[in-house]
C-alpha cells in the first residue's frame, strides 16, 4: 500500500494581495502601482543597483583626520559641546 503525500501548497506572493495583476498565459506577468509606491520602489532598486562602494567612503576610511575625529568622539561622553563649531574647526 503507498503512503500518500501530501502536496505542499505553494502560498501566493504578498504582493498579489496587495497590487492589481497582470497576467499572462495564467502567470502573473506585471503588478500595478501608484506612483508614490512606484517612487519607494524606484529607491529601493537604486540603492540595490547602487552597493558598490562609492569614493568619498574609500576617502573617508583613508582621512586620519576622519579616524581622529572619530576616536575624539568615541571617547568623550554624551553632553553636546557648547562651542561645537570651533572645537570642529580645531580638528
Amino acid at each position: 500500500m503507498k503512503a500518500k503525500v501530501a502536496k505542499s501548497r505553494q502560498q501566493p506572493h504578498p504582493l498579489l494581495a496587495d497590487f492589481p495583476v497582470i497576467m499572462e498565459k495564467g502567470k502573473p506577468k506585471a503588478f500595478v502601482v501608484d506612483v508614490e509606491v512606484f517612487r519607494l520602489l524606484q529607491v529601493m532598486v537604486d540603492n540595490l543597483i547602487n552597493q558598490n562602494a562609492e569614493p568619498e567612503d574609500a576617502l573617508l576610511a583613508t582621512s586620519e583626520a576622519f579616524h581622529r575625529l572619530l576616536s575624539q568622539v568615541e571617547a568623550e561622553d554624551e553632553t553636546p559641546a557648547t562651542h561645537w563649531r570651533r572645537e570642529l574647526h580645531a580638528i
